[in-house]
């Protein structure tokens, strides 16, 4: 019996959630011969409703997951969002503060220009850290033209997305990103 590997048990754990995902496989280079599969990007991407995109990606060096849709704001509002760590002040030179204790204190917000006010309320913010508290590092992305080589229908537009350094395919976790993060994206585009 052959063993199941990753994009397999994604593939039935989006069946099991209602889901038809899209899968397309790259070749990354004609110099490996085909029987070399560590040259091949796989991409799962699934139309949720509404311009709302699951993307799972990975590659032989990276891989993300993650939920996108465009928003309309100006093009300066580009911004990320991390889970405060206590050296975030040595890494990051463009943190922002919103003047929100609770925020300000559990957020990392990182942005040349733009100051989050109405996109990180409070409820958004412990959305945010809820999300966390599964285990894997998620980042809420604002940036223009962010995956457009990826998803063509958001392709020229401002992009909000939260996402994971990481190929997420267990149940649990697919449960969590598009409960959280769906919930999340829809409550900062209005």
């Amino acid at each position: 019996m052959q063993e199941k590997n990753g994009l397999d048990i994604l593939l039935e754990n989006l069946a099991l959630l209602g889901l038809s995902p899209t899968v397309t496989d790259e070749d990354k280079g004609t110099l490996f011969p085909s029987q070399n599969r560590f040259a091949s990007c796989k991409t799962v991407t699934v139309a949720i409703a509404d311009a709302l995109y699951l993307l799972i990606r990975a590659n032989v060096n990276s891989a993300f997951s993650g939920i996108y849709t465009s928003i309309e704001l100006p093009e300066e509002a580009e911004f990320k969002v991390y889970k405060r760590n206590w050296f975030d002040f040595l890494i990051y030179s463009h943190r922002q503060k919103v003047g929100i204790k609770c925020i300000d204190e559990n957020l990392t917000i990182i942005s040349k220009k733009w100051i989050p006010f109405k996109q990180l309320n409070t409820e958004n913010a412990q959305l945010f850290l809820d999300i966390n508290k599964a285990g894997k590092p998620y980042t809420l992305i604002m940036e223009n033209n962010y995956l457009s080589s990826i998803i063509m229908s958001l392709s020229d537009k401002k992009i909000i997305g939260i996402e994971t350094n990481d190929w997420i395919y267990m149940k649990e976790d697919l449960e969590n990103l598009l409960h959280y993060g769906t919930t999340l994206i829809r409550n900062i585009k209005n």
